[in-house]
């Protein structure tokens, strides 16, 4: 086969970079449990020597039982190996309980730091990383690791134990046919470095196919409606039988890879029988070995086998740790943006000032400008509104408040504190930020709206359910406040998920509040009851209000009108109507529409 031909280039090299890969996951999650580690090991090594003791035990029944037809010695044999057989597989258990006791330590120390790390990562991120990139890492990747590392200490430790202690026995039934043999087992290493990097190879690809086929499941399942309301259920089903066809098609691939390795091996162990038996039988017709002598020779051959494929399979496995590492830590080491300096202090609002000045952004780093050279103050306790159409700029300007991203170029002041001085969670714990993006957690609707402050008692969630307009529908749930809502709120009407999602906001009550088409989910009724309770909310707070519909912010006290990027207009409602701009001719075609 093709991908047998031995090339320099094919054999896989030992880069500084590997090393230090496994050297980290050592230190990081394994070496702090070294107490689990050395016990696991000295356990598997005990374990281990009793396969050689277990060959030792026949040498007398072919030099002696057979020859002497001694049956006490037969029987005595026989109670002896079953006691050694007994003994090995307690040790084998209870190392086996103490390396899965290790093994799932481990898994959840990088599982944690993984977590941790991704929930710090700032928006920007996930523009750049799937869904089905990011859990592929965080389940597949960190199980490969997890097998690459006590995989392979496993496999190592116990079958070079089993190997070590057999070829001492080899060696003491007869030196010179030991070293035919070992001068012919070496040559067994050949195919497994040959098939190491082309499985390597695979193993990256198939990650990545693998992620991509997350990615169509999960995007089909999220969007359903889309896809059933387009009739594109054949299309959506031959991407992902294309998918599958490609993964299934890479695993045959690493299936023949993986296991024309162990018939080579076989092959080359089969002269190394062959000379031995050729050697050991001439030896015994010289009168220079007796058959125990080389019946325990050959067992011990046979015997050490199978851990000696076993240990043909470690390099398999360092290389697929390898690629998992690499995707890993490539995640892991990526700094946020977003993120403390080292000096930063706990913001402090003693009125509530906020200003905006200069700025402008563009999410991608060669694209166009989202924001151009933006410049917005609230005074103390104002509500300023934000108008104009979709794509002029308005919800990524209050992005920056709570710093899911950073402007380019200008500010954002609290207080006269700029928000890149302070640290990032006392910012966000004095914004409270209702989207009309809703966000709802597969729980209960009481710790939905509970997770605006989680310290709330009972009494608290269902006043804010109340001042949210939430209360009524919510009894007429099937458990009341304890009822547990689908992914994303699924059972709900759009309205009613935006109310859970502002009660969340009021039980926040923090001194700022970003409402980002916070209403516009709502019918008519609902929107006016919501509205008076969003009134009561941003009493004595500095509220930015993003609004569709104009009717609910001709009361604010400024409102800023944005086109393009850029601050068009800006006044109260009565200026605009007056300056008989875009805002008046905006809201004269939705009073024409609201009359119609």
């Amino acid at each position: 086969m093709s991908f047998l031909k031995k090339k320099k280039k094919d054999l896989p090299p030992i880069t500084k970079e590997n090393v230090l890969m496994y050297k980290r996951v050592w230190m990081t999650y394994i070496a702090p449990k070294w107490k689990w580690l050395v016990a696991s090991v000295a356990l598997m090594l005990i374990a281990s020597s009793f396969d050689a003791l277990l060959v030792m035990q026949l040498k007398p029944i072919f030099d002696e039982v057979f020859i002497d037809k001694n049956q006490t010695m037969l029987l005595d044999i026989g109670l002896k190996i079953l006691a050694l057989y007994l003994v090995k597989g307690t040790f084998s258990y209870t190392q086996a309980l103490v390396m899965t006791k290790l093994s799932i330590f481990v898994i959840r120390d990088m599982q944690f730091e993984v977590y941790k790390k991704l929930l710090r990562m700032d928006s920007k991120f996930y523009q750049k990383h799937t869904l089905g990139e990011i859990l592929t890492r965080f389940g597949s990747d960190v199980s490969t690791i997890k097998s690459a590392t006590l995989g392979s200490l496993i496999t190592f430790v116990r079958d070079a134990g089993s190997v070590f202690f057999l070829v001492i026995v080899m060696f003491y039934q007869c030196f010179e046919m030991a070293c035919v043999v070992f001068f012919v087992f070496p040559l067994g290493i050949w195919p497994i470095v040959i098939c190491g990097k082309k499985m390597k190879k695979k193993f990256k690809r198939n990650r990545k196919v693998g992620e991509d086929f997350f990615d169509m499941i999960t995007q089909s399942f999220k969007g359903i409606k889309i896809v059933k309301s387009y009739c594109t259920e054949d299309f959506e089903f031959n991407n992902v039988k294309s998918s599958i066809e490609k993964m299934n098609k890479l695993s045959f691939s690493m299936a023949c890879i993986d296991s024309l390795q162990h018939p080579l091996m076989e092959f080359i162990g089969g002269i190394g029988m062959t000379a031995a038996l050729a050697y050991g039988g001439y030896e015994i017709m010289k009168g220079n070995m007796t058959p125990g002598n080389f019946v325990v020779f050959l067992l011990a051959i046979v015997a050490a086998y199978k851990p000696m494929k076993q240990l043909a399979s470690v390099h398999m496995t360092l290389q697929t740790g390898i690629v998992s590492m690499e995707r890993l830590f490539s995640m892991i080491d990526i700094e946020p943006a977003i993120k403390d300096k080292p000096d930063a202090k706990p913001l402090v609002i003693t009125e509530g000032r906020i200003e905006m000045k200069n700025i402008s952004f563009s999410y991608d780093d060669d694209g166009l400008k989202v924001l151009k050279n933006v410049s917005v103050e609230a005074k103390p306790n104002e509500t300023i509104a934000f108008v104009g159409h979709s794509g002029s700029g308005k919800s990524t300007l209050i992005n920056f408040m709570p710093r899911f991203y950073d402007p380019e170029t200008g500010y954002v002041k609290i207080d006269g504190q700029d928000v890149r001085d302070v640290t990032v969670e006392s910012l966000r714990r004095q914004v409270a930020y209702v989207s009309q993006d809703v966000v709802l957690f597969h729980d209960t609707i009481k710790n939905n709206i509970r997770y605006g402050n989680p310290d709330a008692t009972d009494e608290q969630v269902i006043e804010a359910a109340k001042a949210a307009a939430a209360h009524d529908f919510i009894m007429q749930t099937e458990n009341g406040y304890e009822t547990v809502l689908g992914e994303q709120g699924a059972g709900l009407s759009g309205g009613q998920r935006q109310m859970i999602s502002i009660a969340r906001a009021m039980l926040k009550n923090a001194p700022i509040l970003l409402l980002d088409e916070a209403t516009a989910a709502l019918d008519s009724k609902s929107e006016h009851i919501v509205q008076q309770s969003l009134e009561r909310l941003m009493q004595n707070r500095t509220t930015i209000v993003i609004a569709h519909r104009l009717s609910t912010i001709v009361h604010s006290d400024r409102i800023f009108v944005f086109s393009e990027g850029e601050i068009v207009e800006q006044g109260t409602h009565d200026e605009l109507v007056a300056l008989d701009g875009i805002y008046a001719q905006m809201y004269k075609i939705q009073f024409m529409k609201e009359d119609e």
